[in-house]
């Protein structure tokens, strides 16, 4: 076997070799992007189910919101209600009350100064 033959079957060996190796690492490869792209539509798919969640979510949120939102405009209005009914019975109750008051404590001065006979005049 002459020097040209020997580094041609070397070169056809070491050819052989690298494109073994070529060939593990394309099988490889192709296992992984399989890999990959079944993790890729588990990974939409759950996404995508999250999304919907999380509109569902959304919109059961905005619909507490509308409710809190009428339920506290309810509650400002029965408030102002209130307001006013406090500041009619205040207006209508307070002056009787203060002259019934008045005419009590002076019915009693009176009472009292006819038992004991002072006939001073009112302070």
């Amino acid at each position: 076997m002459s020097i040209g033959e020997w580094l041609a079957a070397t070169g056809a060996v070491l050819m052989a070799v690298l494109l073994g190796g070529l060939l593990f690492a394309l099988v490889s490869l192709v296992s992984t992007v399989r890999r990959l792209r079944t993790t890729v539509e588990r990974l939409q798919a759950e996404t995508l189910a999250v999304t919907r969640a999380m509109q569902d979510a959304l919109l059961d949120a905005e619909h507490e919101v509308d409710r809190v939102d009428a339920l506290l405009t309810a509650a400002e209005g029965v408030g102002g209600r209130i307001d006013g009914a406090s500041r009619l019975v205040t207006r209508t109750v307070t002056n009787p009350v203060v002259k019934v008051l008045a005419i009590g404590t002076g019915t009693k001065q009176a009472v009292r100064r006819m038992r004991t006979g002072d006939r001073r005049a009112a302070r």
